[in-house]
């Protein structure tokens, strides 16, 4: 008989692994104690794992990579072996020399780390073609970074029978399983079987699209005479994330007394709840395009993390982050900046969409004083200012 299943079984305080089986279902306690050796069975656990694998005890164990997920095999590096295989297979395939359609999923911010993995896989599989398949509203910005290959929002009939290979980025977890230190660019890199991902996907925007786009823009004043300010902070994946609108209008108001600029407010709509004539209200009143090019003239961008931040990130342009329900190690697999603001408390680092605690106490408490404080300390070490 063909093994189809292996059952592990296992100590439960330390993730040792204790005997190996071929296609045997565990009918009780008792037997999995005898399966075990031993007498007793309240240390003892086992799992099912679906795979015909050479399971090693010594070079394997088990673990519960947090409280959400059920206990996993891992390999040495704990890396859970469903996930490493994924890797190896996307890898062997890649290497072969395919022309693979990668199907972008997610939102502003997710588009640029999927960006960042095709790019680190074109290097890294050159006997392959890459082709990018993404919602129509992310398709301008993509087609502006440098190296990135074909990108259309759709890929039907001969146009995708093209391809021999597929990969979506679907995210089937919300953290990447190896652990919280690889960022997500690395998780939508694992996909590609990539370990790691660590570049930016870099935006480089011509005259021309400033051209094309002039009407648009010529509404504002931005002939370098002001300073140029956005702001963002309201995440559309969770309230855990958000700032709150009075405190927007509050930094606005302080900032425009201190410096003579421009504070834009970009977003979803009926993102504030009243006309404020310190700050040029656009939430509602652009696109991801017309945001992208808005922002690529700002001197300085206050955000949470969200798409503005990534198209900060990518744009090179300043930023001073916000964070709170996410941090930033599990999202870019790096420590905020100096000037990032990220309260110590007790549960900032669980992924919040909404708070767990009803308080969203890691946003409520960041004051507009503070925010404004940290711009100041990086405007005086502005050459503009």
């Amino acid at each position: 008989m063909s093994t189809t299943y292996q059952t592990v079984v296992f100590d439960k305080p330390t993730g040792q692994i204790l005997s190996v089986h071929a296609n045997l279902y565990v009918s009780s306690k008792k037997h999995l104690a005898r399966l075990a050796g031993k007498p007793h069975w309240d240390s003892l656990g086992f799992i099912y794992f679906p795979h015909v694998l050479d399971i090693s005890l010594s070079k394997h164990s088990v673990r519960s990579l947090s409280p959400n997920f059920p206990p996993s095999l891992v390999t040495q590096d704990g890396v859970p072996i469903a996930f490493d295989l994924i890797i190896q297979e996307r890898r062997s395939t890649l290497d072969s020399g395919v022309n693979c359609l990668v199907e972008f999923e997610g939102g502003m911010g997710d588009q640029l780390m999927e960006s960042a993995a095709v790019l680190a896989a074109i290097k890294k599989y050159p006997k392959s073609a890459f082709a990018i398949k993404c919602n129509d509203c992310y398709v301008d910005i993509l087609r502006s970074i440098p190296g990135i290959p074909q990108v259309e929002n759709v890929y039907v009939g001969q146009a995708k029978d093209q391809f021999s290979f597929t990969v979506s980025n679907h995210t089937n977890y919300i953290s990447d399983p190896r652990g919280g230190m690889f960022g997500k660019a690395s998780l939508y890199g694992a996909w590609l079987g990539l370990d790691k991902v660590s570049n930016i996907a870099r935006i480089k925007l011509l005259s021309s699209h400033y051209k094309l786009n002039s009407d648009f823009l010529s509404r504002f004043d931005l002939n370098g005479h002001q300073l140029n300010f956005m702001c963002q902070f309201r995440s559309g994946s969770g309230h855990g994330k958000s700032w709150q609108g009075e405190k927007v209008a509050k930094l606005a108001k302080l900032l425009t007394s201190a410096f003579d600029c421009n504070f834009f407010v970009v977003g979803s709509p009926r993102e504030l709840t009243r006309e404020l004539p310190h700050l040029i209200d656009l939430t509602g009143g652009t696109n991801w395009w017309e945001t992208c090019l808005l922002e690529s003239k700002m001197d300085l961008v206050f955000c949470i993390d969200s798409g503005v931040m990534h198209l900060a990130r990518s744009l090179h342009v300043p930023y001073i982050a916000l964070w709170g329900g996410t941090n930033a190690q599990m999202i870019l697999g790096s420590v905020e900046q100096d000037l990032d603001i990220r309260l110590s408390l007790d549960c900032y680092d669980l992924v919040c969409y909404d708070c767990q605690r009803k308080t969203n106490a890691c946003m409520q408490q960041i004051t507009p004083e503070m925010v404004a404080y940290n711009a100041r300390l990086l405007l005086n070490n502005s050459s503009k200012f």
